[in-house]
């Protein structure tokens, strides 16, 4: 069982779904994994490695989150995210970031802002991925 399974499984309701976004990419793995790390402690993540392949990133307050509810914003938002990376079957990494938070505390408005907040996390990770020339493909995970 993979460290992203052990922590994913007591995060979730039951019967919940776990949504992402899958990166494939080409070249060194290292550099890979410093790209995604580095763009989201850009976007003021905080990163807590659980070894040298995973980790989980985390920002905004919980605390806000769920006192506030929709109103503490897309930036206020408290989110995670869980990154695994390791060899894809088809060659190259593979870079897999799933949701932790689904932005619940803020209601349906909420809910929106936190799609809106990950749409816009795998838009940057993709963009500098692609910048880098080492983009193979991506897409959603559900």
């Amino acid at each position: 069982m993979s460290r992203q399974a052990k922590y994913r499984r007591h995060d979730l309701p039951k019967g919940a779904t776990v949504a992402g976004h899958r990166f494939l990419v080409s070249g060194d793995a290292i550099m890979a994994r410093n790209t995604v790390y580095s763009t989201l402690e850009s976007q003021g993540f905080t990163l807590t490695q659980f070894d040298d392949w995973s980790a989980r990133a985390e920002r905004g307050s919980k605390g806000a989150s769920v006192a506030l509810g929709a109103f503490a914003g897309k930036e206020g938002r408290h989110v995670i995210l869980d990154i695994v990376c390791q060899a894809a079957p088809e060659g190259g990494l593979a870079i897999t970031l799933t949701q932790a938070t689904s932005g619940m505390s803020g209601g349906l408005i909420g809910m929106k802002q936190a799609k809106s907040l990950y749409s816009d996390i795998y838009n940057s990770v993709g963009t500098a991925f692609q910048n880098a020339g080492v983009l193979l493909s991506g897409g959603n995970i559900k």
